[in-house]
């Protein structure tokens, strides 16, 4: 019987510890090197976009979570391609 609830709380640990890793995008790679650019994921944020930079070791670090699918930007903090802002849309 202790065998049985042991296995299960490791199984439930191994599962709840996907779901985190899972919805948060932190740490994900990504493909477009040193560039901002949007995402979503339902599991994170609520489901509302999040604004994030590509670095140069191919990481996403989001930068910003979205309150809303259309107000999410960044100000002189964008790279000097698109004049130093960029608008989710």
């Amino acid at each position: 019987m202790r065998s049985i609830s042991f296995i299960t709380m490791i199984m439930s640990a191994a599962v709840l510890s996907g779901i985190v890793t899972a919805q948060n995008p932190n740490g994900n790679p990504c493909t477009q090197y040193e560039t901002y650019l949007c995402g979503s994921n339902p599991g994170y944020n609520n489901g509302n976009p999040y604004l994030y930079f590509c670095s140069e070791e191919y990481f996403i670090e989001v930068m910003k979570t979205c309150s809303c699918s259309t107000c999410c930007n960044v100000i002189n903090g964008g790279n000097k391609a698109n004049g130093g802002s960029f608008t989710c849309t």
